[in-house]
């Protein structure tokens, strides 16, 4: 099977890494991938804006699989523009707008009685700032749009929550997508992160992992797009996991096609569980980043024949989706300074030569002529699986110091809580 991959980040290197171990694999591409991919496997010449181009390239090289890593490409219709020639791993544009809109998606679960916070829309800051000041504290506040990321603020006090609120609305933070804004109600709790794949009639759940958002130890810090993350989470019982089906999953398939739009790819529910309560924090349309990369190194199935019977229409005939016994771990690698203004083109040493069981996974680097260097604030991923999360912890932490160099940080507590 000869399969065309879009996206550059380390989920992208992960589902490659993943991908190329596929027994039906005959061609891997990717596009436009980073410094970590085989520069054999890189497409340059093609852009995936442009669809027209990208059409052609799809049909004169005979793929028979294109799978879509970011939201970007999926919320602006990727899908749709291809599926009549190829299927496309990936929902459709009508169903991406459950990431690509935040007020869509709060929408959407309300209509289908999917658990989550209350919440209001602004489009007006002088409303918004009058709503927050009747709010009791924390406050949470997210842009409508797209913000890669980074476009929750959890501020502990009305002064930080005016100013990310005049971020969003007034300074043009985060650009059209923070025009509107989404004040929801606080959640309590624990986070989780359940990623199905689903092929328009059901969704099968994969392992549940947690995130690390924030850019330092203690989850102190500004909130990045992950600094980390590890899996299983102990608190998932299969009890919860049950109930994420049900209450979950379920019905958002089931409003996916009573919309119109039979969901077909990876939905990703972004989990608050207080006691035997879950609540979705939000949907993504796409595997998540770095969650992806520790997964990768516990799915124990074919993930090419997964994602491909996702595509088409045909996990009928699978019951589950099978991991390794154990656990794995992923801590980034992020440049100084990072979610703000951080260091670039730092250079990078010992991964083409490190060896034993951690995974580099490539997010932000590229080759120049004197080696590899840093090209975005996180840098790398580096993945490990094994026996418990209590010997990848120790391994991973034993051995970091092989891959970080002078400019780069990360976050000592990855899996403390799972521990």
């Amino acid at each position: 099977m000869k399969v065309l991959l879009i996206g550059s980040g380390g989920r992208e290197h992960a589902l490659f890494w993943k991908l190329s171990q596929s027994p039906q694999l005959t061609e891997l591409k990717v596009l436009p991938g980073n410094g970590g991919f085989p520069a054999e496997s890189r497409v340059h010449d093609v852009e995936w804006r442009d669809f027209a181009a990208l059409r052609r390239y799809v049909s004169e090289q005979h793929f028979d699989l294109v799978v879509v890593g970011p939201e970007d490409p999926l919320v602006a219709g990727i899908t749709d523009q291809l599926q009549d020639i190829c299927p496309v791993f990936g929902p459709d544009q009508g169903a991406a707008r459950l990431e690509g809109s935040k007020d869509y998606s709060k929408e959407f679960m309300r209509k289908y009685n999917i658990p989550s916070a209350d919440w209001q829309t602004f489009t007006d800051f002088d409303q918004a700032w009058a709503y927050l000041q009747s709010l009791p504290a924390p406050y949470v506040i997210k842009t409508d749009g797209l913000a890669a990321g980074k476009g929750v603020a959890v501020a502990p006090d009305l002064e930080s929550a005016e100013k990310a609120l005049r971020e969003r609305m007034l300074d043009g933070k985060f650009g059209a997508a923070g025009q509107r804004v989404i004040i929801e109600e606080f959640m309590p709790g624990e986070e989780a992160s359940v990623f199905a794949l689903c092929d328009g009639q059901r969704a099968l759940p994969f392992m549940a992992s947690q995130d690390h958002k924030r850019a330092f130890d203690n989850d102190e810090g500004p909130n990045t797009g992950g600094m980390g993350a590890y899996l299983p989470v102990p608190f998932m019982t299969p009890a919860l996991m049950q109930k994420v089906q049900t209450e979950v999953l379920d019905r958002a398939l089931a409003g996916m096609q009573a919309e119109g739009h039979p969901y077909r790819g990876l939905l990703y529910a972004g989990l608050m569980v207080e006691g035997e309560s879950v609540r979705v924090v939000e949907f993504n349309i796409r595997f998540g980043d770095p969650e992806t990369q520790a997964l990768m190194t516990m799915v124990d199935d074919d993930l090419l024949d997964l994602l491909y019977k996702s595509a088409t229409g045909d996990l009928g005939s699978i019951n589950k989706i099978h991991h390794k016994p154990g656990a794995a771990i992923v801590v980034v690698l992020a440049a100084d300074g990072y979610p703000g203004s951080y260091r670039r083109e730092i250079p990078l040493k010992n991964l083409d030569t490190s060896s034993g069981d951690i995974i580099p996974f490539h997010a932000g680097t590229r080759h120049t002529p004197d080696g590899l260097v840093s090209n975005g604030g996180r840098v790398l991923g580096l993945g490990l699986q094994g026996s418990s999360l209590t010997a990848v912890r120790t391994q991973m932490y034993t051995e970091i110091e092989h891959f970080c160099v002078d400019g780069l940080f990360y976050r000592t507590d990855i899996g403390a809580k799972g521990v």
